[in-house]
């Protein structure tokens, strides 16, 4: 078992659970590095995508937040949302100065090690593209309908439609230095989150892929505490699996299933299923300490 200060490792998701798994593992330093989703179209990242093309910040700049060691006035300021009867009303002061510096011809990447710099995180992050792109799905044709195509993270949530396929409008490609930190790893981790809107989008970029599968890192996958929901239908475990097979991912080589959470199909060696506990049943979020002994034991 590596200690969590030797051990590279890359966290692949968005929101609230790849900071959540980043803060966990945060002791790794510069050895830890997040390719976060930038597909979001809701809330203030959502309103600066209608005004300008560019990349959805909120996932960045939350990741960001949660990565510090300790808060400041910077990580105060940075996460700070505006109250007001006006325009400012509901944006966040760190998804506009993120947004600023890539109006300043700042690349995206660039601006996260801005930020980064000033904030004193030791750990890497990186947008899945600096292209803006948006998520984009297929539904499942049916007798009495279907087969539409759903345009955006808040639709596809929100739709009672079964999901077919999952794709990105454009294509888009990672820089260069999220695709060097995949193939240095010793693991790659998809954190737990919302599997279609968090989880996929990156691993519908074709050279994140190509680079997943081409490493030795051990691939793990973290399953979310309880089953999701999404527009009244239930996620299931064989819906994320064949997504990912969708998208060109080689096999899991581990899956780290909550002992809270009863299994869906039956656990076999050619799955490596990891029964494990990670946190209560009545709570969203994993418990960091625990996550990280679990993901550490694997590698």
């Amino acid at each position: 078992m590596h200690s969590v200060e030797d051990a590279k490792l890359v966290c692949i998701g968005g929101g609230h659970g790849l900071g959540r798994l980043l803060a966990s593992l945060k002791d790794a330093g510069p050895n830890l590095t997040g390719i976060v989703a930038t597909t979001d179209d809701g809330g203030s990242t959502g309103r600066l995508r209608e005004e300008a093309e560019t990349i959805a910040w909120g996932d960045l700049r939350n990741c960001l937040t949660q990565m510090c060691s300790s808060q400041t006035v910077g990580t105060l300021l940075f996460d700070y949302r505006f109250q007001t009867q006006g325009d400012l009303n509901g944006h966040n002061l760190g998804n506009l100065v993120l947004f600023a510096l890539e109006q300043l011809s700042v690349r995206p990447t660039d601006a996260i090690e801005v930020i980064r710099d000033m904030l004193r995180i030791e750990s890497h992050l990186y947008p899945m593209s600096d292209t803006p792109t948006s998520l984009m799905a297929k539904t499942v044709k049916t007798s009495s309908g279907g087969g539409n195509i759903l345009v955006g993270e808040i639709v596809i949530d929100d739709s009672e439609e079964e999901i077919d396929s999952l794709y990105l409008e454009p294509q888009v490609n990672a820089e260069i230095e999220a695709i060097q930190s995949i193939m240095s790893a010793d693991a790659i981790v998809l954190s737990a989150g919302s599997f279609m809107t968090s989880i996929m989008p990156s691993l519908l970029v074709a050279n994140i892929v190509k680079s997943i599968n081409e490493t030795s890192a051990s691939l793990i996958l973290v399953v979310n505490l309880r089953q999701e929901i999404l527009g009244g239908r239930a996620l299931t475990f064989a819906k994320q699996l064949e997504l990912l097979q969708a998208a060109g991912i080689r096999k899991l080589d581990y899956i780290l299933w909550p002992t809270c959470r009863e299994h869906e199909m039956e656990p076999s060696a050619e799955m490596n299923i990891i029964d494990c506990d990670m946190g209560p049943a009545d709570s969203a979020l994993h418990d960091s300490e625990k996550l990280k002994k679990q993901i550490l034991e694997l590698i």
